[in-house]
């Protein structure tokens, strides 16, 4: 039997909270996956694969991740959230951890990797990182069902 509507969303909020996501996470990681930044403007199908992808992934550490973000697990507790923002935002740009280490670069001066960055650097970097995944999503091609050929949305 197939799941309702409400019951997928449901199950998507809950698999939100097991993570441990902050609602600005949450919308990031959906759009990773969607393009949208709302389970309400998913459609059955997607919300079901949404729902089918995210509900595999390890409870209470983050989303699944290659190598290249595995030190999130390890690093200290209160760096945790920041990093996964990090990790998340990324993605999302569809770029690595070198990416976000170069820009860290650029902010400070030194040669950072993120393990090995405060709290309050990682602070800096999630903004300066999420400053310009919307900068670059405003430059794209709006998404298919988006507005139509002569519309401008100014």
């Amino acid at each position: 039997m197939a799941a309702t509507r409400n019951q997928l969303l449901a199950r998507l909020h809950c698999i939100k909270k097991e993570q441990g996501w902050d609602d600005e996470t949450y919308r990031d990681i959906m759009y990773a996956r969607t393009g949208k930044r709302s389970a309400g403007d998913l459609e059955g199908g997607a919300l079901a694969r949404l729902v089918a992808q995210i509900g595999e992934q390890k409870p209470k550490g983050g989303f699944k991740r290659d190598n290249e973000w595995a030190f999130i697990d390890k690093a200290a507790e209160d760096n945790r959230p920041l990093l996964r923002k990090i990790c998340a935002v990324c993605r999302a740009m569809k770029v690595g951890k070198n990416y976000a280490e170069g820009v860290a670069r650029r902010q400070h001066g030194v040669e950072r990797r993120l393990e090995m960055m405060s709290n309050s650097e990682l602070w800096i970097l999630a903004g300066a990182l999420e400053r310009t995944r919307k900068f670059k999503a405003k430059d794209a091609p709006p998404p298919e069902g988006g507005i139509g050929q002569g519309e401008r949305n100014d």
